[in-house]
């Protein structure tokens, strides 16, 4: 372990300074840890943990290129609240993340990885079929079950690659070659690095790992035209995002649950849609008792000349909002999102109203894990102090997918399933 400190060429302002925490991390694989040094507020140095070998001079290089694209340039605004939940933070007793853990109903599979059971999983398919109501009943949205790999050219076209390449997790396969197969297997075993191994042997699949489910659906549509002048569609699936050493247990994954709802039309219907779940969603907010509330946001753009006037003009148009709950520590998470993208991807994948006009869209989204912490974050994990819709829920599932039963060593915090 290397320690090293970086004189800045550009102060941080004290208002510029979450922006440069949210991104050092992408400035250097080799940084693991970092302290920010400060002068009257301003950020005048950095100082980084890194592995051996870490060249000081090329660190300096990576991030104050890092502060001047993507930090300096941000436009900071006062955030802007549009919906506040009449229910105040009252967070459970005890430490439910220890409790969780020790009942193996999260257990960490590695960086960015969790695996859940029990409790949370139940608790999980409970809110996500809250929500998957409210978009087939109130909406009509048609469902649909998507792969789990999405064509890289998607989201190029979707405008992803240059606009979060930060976060991008990509599919690769071996080079399809009987020489290559055989000459992987023999040195495998003495290979000191499996994944640096992979890649001299490896290519792009020509896939990525989705990092959200609405451009399936514009995949889908590509080259439509809609039967109506509207349509709605939703989709629960696994999404996956590089969080880098950001990651924290189920409210920073690299792989994660989402359920999201597109809506397709013309620009007022699909932006009254956009409002109007909004709404079902503050109504849900009060049924489940949660403390939280929304505002106007933008999207973590990185790595691109023109990230803060996009990050700008999302706020002023408000084309973004934020659905913002606690969970333990005093810290809180984005667990929905409600965005707004005008004709971006209709004309992107030729999506077409039935006068040929282009199709407008808008979509919202939820990220499953970090709702259900949120929600025991704030109830707790002893289901009669649920509320009672929750409650009732549970009990009616189909007995195959039955709800967990509690033992008393949950309750007591005592682990119930064996652990490796």
């Amino acid at each position: 372990m290397s320690r090293h400190r970086i004189s800045l060429r550009n102060v941080v302002p004290a208002g510029k300074r979450a922006a440069l925490e949210q991104r050092i991390f992408y400035a250097s694989s080799a940084i693991e840890d970092y302290r920010l040094v400060e002068e009257a507020g301003d950020v005048i140095a950095v100082e980084v943990v890194t592995g051996p070998g870490a060249d000081p001079a090329e660190l300096a290089r990576k991030v104050d290129l890092l502060i001047c694209n993507d930090v300096l340039p941000q436009r900071t605004r006062r955030p802007v609240v549009v919906w506040r939940s009449p229910h105040t933070a009252d967070q459970a007793e005890g430490d439910v993340w220890a409790r969780l853990e020790r009942t193996a109903a999260v257990v960490e599979m590695g960086e960015g990885l969790y695996a859940t059971g029990g409790l949370f999983t139940d608790l999980l398919s409970v809110l996500d079929g809250m929500l998957s109501e409210i978009a087939a009943g109130t909406f009509g949205a048609i469902s649909y079950r998507y792969p789990t790999l999405i064509s890289t050219d998607v989201l190029r076209r979707g405008g992803y690659l240059d606009a979060f390449p930060q976060f991008l997790i990509t599919a690769g396969r071996l080079h399809a070659d009987i020489d290559s197969y055989g000459a992987f297997v023999s040195g495998l075993e003495s290979a000191p690095d499996t994944g640096a191994y992979l890649d001299r042997f490896g290519e792009h699949l020509g896939h990525c790992l989705p990092p959200t489910m609405c451009f399936h659906t514009y995949r889908q549509l590509e080259h439509r035209k809609l039967p109506g002048d509207a349509a709605v569609f939703t989709a629960r699936g696994k999404s996956f995002r590089f969080e880098s050493r950001y990651r924290r247990g189920v409210e920073r994954l690299w792989d994660f649950t989402i359920r999201e709802i597109v809506f397709v039309g013309d620009g007022e219907r699909v932006a009254g849609q956009r409002t109007e779940f909004m709404r079902e969603t503050w109504r849900l907010m009060d049924e489940l008792a949660l403390p939280g509330h929304a505002e106007v946001a933008h999207d973590p753009f990185f790595g691109n000349e023109a990230t803060s006037e996009r990050a700008l003009a999302q706020q002023l148009m408000e084309l973004k909002y934020e659905l913002c709950l606690p969970v333990e520590g005093g810290r809180s998470v984005a667990a929905g999102s409600f965005n707004l993208h005008g004709d971006k991807f209709g004309s992107a994948f030729r999506i077409t109203l039935p006068d040929g006009t282009t199709a407008h869209t808008a979509c919202v989204g939820f990220g499953l894990e970090r709702l259900t912490y949120a929600f025991l974050s704030q109830h707790g994990l002893d289901v009669d102090r649920w509320p009672a819709s929750v409650r009732r829920r549970l009990q009616s599932r189909i007995p195959a997918e039955g709800p967990h039963r509690q033992t008393e060593g949950e309750r007591n915090g005592r682990q119930r399933i064996p652990r490796g």
